[in-house]
């Protein structure tokens, strides 16, 4: 299960290795961890990444609370100030929406090359407030996300901590059917959004998230 995530307040922010850190947790993390444990997977077994709703970039999955996805070259994303007005908010929520793309796309690319019986999931949860998700956002947003948006829950806007967790252990035991590829949106397999389904992007990120991590 890859459920490391990361969203900052600007798209400067670098990680330990010099490239953009929304990029560095959101994608390279989840890759170097699949891809060294890739040796150890014997079917049947289940992979699943947690991605976001936010790729689709419209209001009726993120009520504007965040940019769409800004595609680039895996090269430009990697790196600081891929995207306009770099040291803002919108800019840090345009990588961290850019970055679930790409992992909806590598996603689909482990579909392709892991061995029969190998699974890929991408599983959305929706929305989470209450999470540390917002934890670089500035006070407003931090007691915002964590004292006021989890009311939230209680309507279909938002999804709590707990089913969250609910419907994640569903993908990973398989008690949600969906096949290798599919992208999940909390307790059911949808279809994400179109842009999300290039071929030549996904292999594209494979190739660079590959040279990033030497994996």
């Amino acid at each position: 299960m890859g459920n490391a995530g990361i969203q900052y307040t600007n798209a400067l922010t670098e990680g330990p290795d010099g490239l953009e850190a929304t990029f560095t947790v959101n994608v390279l993390a989840n890759h170097l961890f699949v891809r060294l444990l890739q040796d150890r997977f014997a079917a049947p077994a289940r992979i699943v990444i947690t991605v976001s709703d936010t790729h689709f970039g419209d209001f009726k999955h993120n009520m504007g609370m965040v940019p769409g996805p800004a595609w680039k070259s895996p090269d430009a994303l990697a790196r600081t100030g891929a995207f306009p007005e770099p040291d803002t908010t919108a800019a840090g929520r345009t990588a961290y929406s850019t970055s679930k793309l790409a992992a909806i796309y590598l996603v689909r690319e482990y579909a392709r090359r892991l061995p029969a019986g190998i699974d890929a999931v991408a599983y959305n949860p929706g929305f989470v407030p209450g999470t540390g998700l917002a934890r670089n956002a500035g006070p407003a947003s931090r007691f915002a996300m964590r004292r006021i948006l989890p009311v939230m829950a209680l309507s279909p806007l938002a999804t709590s901590r707990d089913a969250a967790g609910r419907y994640l252990a569903d993908v990973v035991l398989g008690t949600t059917r969906a096949p290798t590829g599919s992208y999940v949106d909390r307790g059911r397999a949808a279809r994400s959004s179109e842009e999300s389904y290039d071929e030549r992007r996904e292999g594209e990120l494979w190739e660079a998230a590959a040279r990033f991590t030497a994996a």
